[in-house]
């Protein structure tokens, strides 16, 4: 594989060129089909930003970019991201063989009155708990602090006889969903 390694506003060293040869062939493990990547290394004010792309035969391109203040832990996390989005992607690939393969044979083997119950079965869902309980009355201010105060992801209230949940979004704010 080859390995194309860009700084911009930084002295590329060999340590830091053998860093990152060393960790992208670990990524590439995943896809056998990785045939060239592209590794952009920059400094902007104080943060120093890893960007990899990874072109690979016959899927898509793998892209990822880690800010930190060192360049070795922007690659770190930018070779995490590229691993993670990897293993998921063959994983998807790897699991959509199998759900095919699978029906496949279990639709030539099904007698047609037998397939519309195997497709009911197929639709269940596993449910492993149920807990019933009754929404405090409570103001969204309240909510958002026992909320907070027992780590919870989301959290049924009722505000002015309206039923309503309130949830952390990923970027550190919340939402609310009212339920008619």
């Amino acid at each position: 594989m080859k390995v194309n390694i860009t700084a911009r506003h930084l002295k590329l060293t060999p340590a830091i060129a053998d860093y990152v040869e060393k960790k992208i062939e670990r990524v590439a493990r995943h896809f056998k089909a990785v045939i060239r990547a592209q590794v952009i290394l920059s400094v902007e004010k104080h943060r120093q930003i890893a960007e990899v792309i990874c072109h690979s035969q016959g899927h898509h391109d793998f892209r990822a970019k880690g800010v930190s203040i060192d360049v070795y832990a922007a690659l770190d996390l930018v070779i995490e991201k590229l691993h993670k989005h990897m293993a998921r992607q063959k994983d998807k690939r790897v699991r959509g063989r199998r759900v095919a393969k699978s029906s496949i044979l279990e639709a030539s083997a099904l007698p047609s009155s037998a397939e519309s119950q195997a497709k009911d079965v197929a639709r269940e869902v596993p449910v492993s708990e149920v807990r019933r309980f009754v929404p405090k009355p409570m103001t969204v201010e309240e909510a958002v602090d026992e909320l907070e105060d027992h780590d919870l992801n989301f959290l049924v209230f009722l505000n002015h006889s309206d039923v309503k949940v309130l949830f952390k979004q990923k970027d550190k704010t919340y939402g609310i969903l009212e339920l008619n």
